[in-house]
């Protein structure tokens, strides 16, 4: 009989989640955990462990917090919040105090607040029992991460000094008064908007990261302060929608959002009623040969969540098209993640019934790394990655608009020649190849490869920091 110990990896969204306990007592805890709960409950049932309670470190803005609907389909597991400077919950929980303490058996978790990255946020210290005082790792949340800390901005400039100051005080005070060999098991990971420079291990241990962390490297509280404000990546305009929600609590849905099948001939017609937008979550490539009329192009891949916070509107429906009938339970767990349950409904047997039932098709060219650079001067180039990827540099002539700023900015893009849209992968970039469609724009065309490409055919870049 064992420690039970599974890490859940949520790629895209850059967030881990966690399930801990002791198969002998056959109890279990689930930390941080995601809005589609079938993972866990899997989990426990293959260890044969029940889940008791349910952990949260602190008010998620990035995603969805899992946490009632998990509850809800256990049915008879606590749920468990900070109390420590926490703004009123909208759910039922019990509170949890700096100190508390809760154990699975052998495994003891002990709760200590560590604010900074939110007022509010609990790290739990992991020790076996009768050795609470030394404890052999932690989940750390949002305060400590891999190669960085959590930001201390989202509440806004009224309140990031202050809480830059408790990060501060949570990293020297608590964290690095931790021994070497504890192992940090963090939330927020590489690709997460909620740090900056996250390293792309899932783990690291006290030791290493107060040697390598440049966030444990600030002697003083106004270097700290200096360095974690500067250079961080742009805040999502999802993350004030998300923190409102979980703070409330989510609706229990008790599994995936519906979406309607429809035939051909009534998508068109919902499509005709207005007040929804068409999403198509095909490749890129699937997309530029063919689509419907205004769809915009947000592809099933593990970024998907992100990109749909950042450029639909929650309360909008919308209309899908699948890959394939079957690929629609992942779309929708795809989209629950960050908040996405309102469904018009989806394109029954996708664009070939689309086809067959004679509706208007429309194509977005694709334009090679190649054509691109054999042909200088013959397209507008745009490129929508983030800020921090602009400056490390790009293609030559191009000229920056951050993806989410496009539906606003298409009216500044000189007319006369081809947009040609890229990114790092092509991705993003067909995301705003589509955006430009639906706002009228009639030469646009999306780079497939994009930096990737370029950069493989060894091209030459623009706007390279020196050395």
């Amino acid at each position: 009989m064992a420690l039970v110990f599974e890490r859940v990896v949520t790629e895209g969204l850059g967030d881990l989640s966690y399930l801990i306990g002791d198969d002998s007592a056959g109890t279990a805890a689930v930390i941080d955990p995601q809005a589609d709960v079938d993972v866990y409950l899997q989990l426990a049932r293959r260890h044969k462990v029940a889940i008791t309670h349910i952990l949260q470190t602190h008010v998620h803005e990035d995603f969805l917090s899992g946490a009632n609907e998990l509850a809800a389909r256990v049915g008879n597991a606590t749920l468990c919040s900070s109390a420590e400077d926490a703004a009123p919950y909208g759910y039922a929980h019990e509170a949890l105090r700096d100190g508390d303490c809760l154990a699975f058996g052998s495994t003891v978790l002990t709760a200590r607040h560590t604010p900074g990255h939110t007022p509010e946020h609990m790290a739990f210290l992991v020790a076996e029992e009768g050795r609470e005082q030394a404890p052999y790792a932690v989940f750390t949340g949002g305060s400590l991460l891999i190669n960085a800390a959590g930001r201390t901005d989202l509440l806004g400039p009224d309140r990031a000094q202050a809480l830059t100051a408790a990060q501060y005080r949570t990293l020297h005070d608590f964290y690095l008064k931790l021994d070497d060999g504890v192992i940090i098991h963090p939330t927020h990971a590489h690709g997460s908007p909620c740090g900056a420079a996250i390293g792309d291990r899932l783990s690291s241990t006290i030791g290493y990261e107060r040697r390598f962390n440049p966030h444990l490297q600030c002697r003083s509280e106004e270097q700290f302060r200096r360095f974690a404000l500067d250079g961080l990546p742009p805040k999502p305009s999802y993350y004030p929608r998300l923190k409102e929600t979980n703070t409330v609590g989510p609706a229990v849905r008790h599994g995936l959002p519906v979406a309607p099948p429809l035939p051909a001939e009534e998508f068109a017609r919902r499509m005709e009623e207005g007040g929804a937008v068409v999403v198509d979550t095909r490749h890129m490539l699937a997309f530029g040969g063919g689509h419907v009329k205004g769809a915009l192009n947000i592809g099933m891949a593990a970024q998907l969540p992100i990109w749909a916070g950042w450029m639909l509107d929650p309360a909008q429906p919308l209309l899908l098209v699948v890959e394939s009938d079957g690929a629609l339970d992942e779309v929708l767990r795809l989209f629950l993640r960050t908040g996405f349950t309102r469904f018009a409904g989806y394109l029954v047997g996708g664009m070939t019934a689309w086809d067959n039932a004679g509706h208007d098709v429309v194509a977005t060219a694709q334009v090679t790394a190649a054509q691109v650079h054999d042909r200088p001067g013959d397209f507008t180039l745009v490129d929508v990655r983030a800020p921090h990827e602009w400056a490390s540099g790009h293609l030559p002539g191009a000229r920056h608009v951050y993806l989410p700023e496009l539906p606003a900015r298409a009216g500044e893009l000189p007319r006369g020649k081809p947009v040609v849209v890229y990114c790092d992968s092509g991705y993003r970039a067909s995301i705003g190849t589509s955006v430009l469609q639906r706002a009228g724009v009639a030469e646009v065309a999306n780079m497939p490869g994009s930096m990737q490409a370029w950069k493989r055919a060894g091209y030459p870049l623009e706007g390279q920091p020196a050395g």
